[in-house]
């Protein structure tokens, strides 16, 4: 695998399973990715990341050598995406970084395009990432896509009595949390073994509830930078996360407002009675890898779903009793498929990622 040719001949790519890598370019990287993110151990990366790093299932490395020195880098992971309307194979990248004195040659921007060709190879239709750096991704590809709801805590927004709400006993609590987890409509395929190790992520606070003598709910405040005073994750019933929520919010962050993220189509109404505010985001930046396989899959989504629509191929568009929509470019097929923050009136595949699967 080589870069563009006009690059410099002492560049090299190294590609493979991180996992299975040699220990001393394990090393390289990771010390090169604690350090462009200012990160001064290690192991942090890989307790940061286990999905990408540890062998479970173990993500693979793209990175840009020069002089026996890892000087760019992104990393990437195939998962399958479930629910109960839809499943399909989708691509997750991050970790992209770049040495200071090498930004603005390209590296990076030819390593994202690399992991989505092998990406598209191994059957993912999308590529899917994080980043408050849209401009930088929208060249490649990438467009702010999906829905999502997101609500704010407050102290002030919550009263009466709780009942008892609790740090999660790792030992105890580990397998029935990840049995929580699998009856979320929205899911990757995630194995205990994963969940375990997603569950032990620096700076990751979980607490939990029970009822009857058994496990109601879970949530997960904070993980690292980019999750700080988010509920990035959760599962149970209603009732019970407004429980733990309302708890959390005023006996172990009275300071610091929290705010959830949720499926667009998610029934929280009982959270919403605790919230300060509320408002609709989107997913994340999303590139199109395999068109025709996405709107095959879309389009048998509607059919299953019996919403009448009218898709002329040969005009390149698809009509719904009160809309229409044209398929001449990438980011109107995104949009039609997934929507956006401002088009919330039409069908749109779901789709939803949980804060443990950022990469």
């Amino acid at each position: 695998m080589s870069l563009d040719a006009s690059l410099s001949q002492t560049i090299k790519v190294s590609y493979q399973v991180f996992s299975n890598s040699p220990k001393a370019v394990q090393e390289k990287v990771l010390n090169f990715l604690n350090k462009e993110t200012s990160l001064n151990e290690l192991r942090i990366f890989q307790e940061e990341y286990p999905s990408i790093f540890k062998s479970c299932p173990g993500g693979e490395s793209l990175c840009v050598i020069e002089q026996d020195r890892v000087v760019s880098h992104v990393a990437f992971i195939d998962r399958e995406f479930q629910h109960p309307m839809v499943r399909m194979k989708l691509g997750l990248l991050g970790s992209v970084a770049t040495h200071p004195d090498l930004r603005k040659r390209g590296f990076a921007s030819q390593l994202v395009q690399q992991a989505c060709l092998e990406l598209k190879k191994k059957g993912c239709l999308i590529a899917v990432l994080w980043s408050d750096q849209e401009k930088f991704y929208l060249p490649l590809g990438f467009h702010r896509a999906g829905r999502e709801q997101d609500l704010r805590f407050s102290t002030s927004m919550m009263r009466g009595d709780f009942g008892e709400v609790r740090p999660m006993d790792f030992d105890k609590d580990s397998h029935l949390i990840w049995r929580l987890y699998q009856k979320q409509n929205y899911r990757l395929d995630r194995s205990l073994e994963e969940q375990k190790k997603l569950l032990k992520t620096p700076q990751s606070k979980v607490f939990v509830t029970e009822k009857d003598g058994k496990l109601s709910s879970y949530i997960v405040v904070n993980k690292g930078a980019d999750f700080t005073d988010y509920i990035h994750e959760w599962a149970g019933e209603p009732s019970e996360l407004q429980r733990n929520i309302s708890f959390c919010q005023k006996q172990y962050f009275p300071n610091q407002p929290l705010t959830l993220i949720a499926p667009s189509d998610a029934d929280i109404s009982l959270l919403k009675q605790v919230a300060e505010e509320k408002w609709e985001g989107a997913l994340g930046l999303i590139k199109i890898l395999d068109k025709n396989l996405l709107l095959s899959t879309y389009m048998n989504f509607l059919k299953i779903n019996k919403i009448e629509h009218v898709w002329s191929k040969d005009k390149g568009t698809i009509l719904f009793s009160d809309s229409e929509f044209t398929l001449d470019s990438e980011l109107d097929v995104i949009q039609l498929v997934f929507g956006d923050e401002k088009r919330n009136l039409h069908p749109t595949l779901p789709l939803f990622l949980w804060g443990f699967d950022s990469i």
